[in-house]
C-alpha cells in the first residue's frame, strides 16, 4: 500500500490545485498574507499550510468534522483547517471531534504506511461527538478521515 500523508495527498492534487489556485477561483484570501479567520497566523490557505502547533499532553485536541476537512474549535488551533498537531512522545492525547455537517466520519492515527493505528468509530449525525485518548508514538504521522481522505487529513509530528 502507498504512503499516504496530508503532504502526499496534496502532492495528489496538486496539478489542477495550482492551477485553480492561480488562476484565484478558489476565493478566500486576497494574496496580501492577512488572514480571513482573524487568528493573526498569516493563512488564509484553506489546506492546513504548514504552520505547526504545539500540544500540551494536558491540552484535550478540539476538532469539528466536515467533508472539507478538519477545522480545529478551541486554543491556537482554533479556526484552523487541518492543522499540524506537535505531540511529545509517550504522553498521553485526548481528541474530541464533533461531526459539523451530518456525513459518516471517523478519525484515525495512521503511520507513513498508511496503516491505522488508532480509531474512533464512526459519526454519521451532525453535532454528534467521539473521542480518542492515545499515547503519542513517532510512527504516528496522519489523522484522516476513512471517508475523504483527500480533504480530511491533517499531519501529526511527534517528538
Amino acid at each position: 500500500m502507498s504512503k499516504r500523508t496530508r503532504r502526499t495527498v496534496l502532492k495528489a492534487a496538486g496539478a489542477s490545485t495550482l492551477a485553480i489556485t492561480a488562476a484565484g477561483c478558489l476565493g478566500g484570501g486576497d494574496g496580501n498574507g492577512d488572514d480571513d479567520n482573524g487568528d493573526g497566523n498569516g493563512d488564509d490557505s484553506t489546506g492546513g499550510g504548514d504552520d505547526e502547533f504545539e500540544i500540551s499532553p494536558d491540552e484535550t485536541i478540539e476538532l469539528e468534522g466536515y467533508t472539507t476537512g478538519w477545522e480545529g474549535t478551541a486554543g491556537d488551533i482554533d479556526g484552523v483547517e487541518n492543522p499540524t498537531l506537535v505531540l511529545e512522545e509517550g504522553e498521553e492525547y485526548t481528541i474530541e471531534w464533533t461531526n459539523g455537517d451530518g456525513a459518516t466520519h471517523d478519525l484515525q492515527l495512521r503511520n507513513d504506511d498508511d496503516e491505522t493505528l488508532e480509531e474512533t468509530d464512526d459519526v454519521g449525525d451532525q453535532g454528534e461527538s467521539a473521542t480518542l485518548e492515545f499515547e503519542a508514538s513517532s510512527e504516528m504521522t496522519t489523522y484522516i478521515c476513512s471517508y475523504h481522505e483527500l480533504q480530511q487529513v491533517g499531519d501529526l509530528v511527534v517528538e
